[in-house]
C-alpha cells in the first residue's frame, strides 16, 4: 500500500496546468468503490478508434458453398465463345524451325561484332617504329634528364 501511495503522490491538477503535490493517504472503501464504478462505466462506453477483435466483435462469414464456388470459372469468354477454341495459326508459339532461325541470326550478329572489333583493334594498334619521330621534349637527344623524386 505504501508503494501505491508513492505512485499517486504527484498528480496533475486544475485547468491552469500547474502540478500540485499531495501526500499519500490511505483510501477509504467508499472512495475505492466509486473509483471502480467510474472505471466500469468508462469501459462500457469505450469504443476503439481502430478496428480490432474484441469481446463484442461479430465475424460475418460467407457460406461454405459460396466460398468453394468462387474458384470455378466460366467456359465462355465475354463474347460468349468457347475459351478453348482453336487458334488461327493452329499453334500457340513459334515453331522449332523459327526458333532455330532466330538463334542462328543471333549467333551471326555476335560473330560479326567480334570479327569487326578484332579488325578495328588491329588497325588502330600500330607499334611505334623507326618512321615515327620522337616528338616529346624529353625524348630529344640533348634533353636534360631529371631523376624522379624518392618515394616517401
Amino acid at each position: 500500500m505504501a508503494e501505491e501511495g508513492k505512485s499517486r503522490a504527484r498528480l496533475s491538477g486544475g485547468s491552469n496546468g500547474r502540478s500540485t503535490t499531495r501526500k499519500a493517504t490511505s483510501r477509504s472503501a467508499a472512495t475505492r468503490s466509486r473509483s471502480n464504478a467510474a472505471t466500469a462505466k468508462a469501459t462500457e462506453d469505450f469504443h476503439p478508434t481502430a478496428p480490432s477483435l474484441g469481446p463484442n466483435t461479430v465475424i460475418e462469414r460467407e457460406p461454405v458453398e459460396a466460398r468453394l464456388a468462387r474458384h470455378e470459372q466460366s467456359e465462355v469468354d465475354a463474347m460468349g465463345k468457347d475459351k478453348r477454341r482453336v487458334v488461327v495459326g493452329h499453334s500457340y508459339g513459334p515453331s522449332k524451325m523459327r526458333q532455330l532461325a532466330l538463334y542462328g541470326v543471333f549467333l551471326l550478329v555476335v560473330a560479326a561484332l567480334l570479327f569487326g572489333g578484332k579488325l578495328l583493334v588491329d588497325s588502330l594498334d600500330t607499334p611505334v617504329g623507326k618512321n615515327i619521330p620522337n616528338s616529346a621534349p624529353w625524348a630529344q637527344p640533348n634533353a636534360p634528364q631529371h631523376p624522379p623524386k624518392p618515394l616517401q
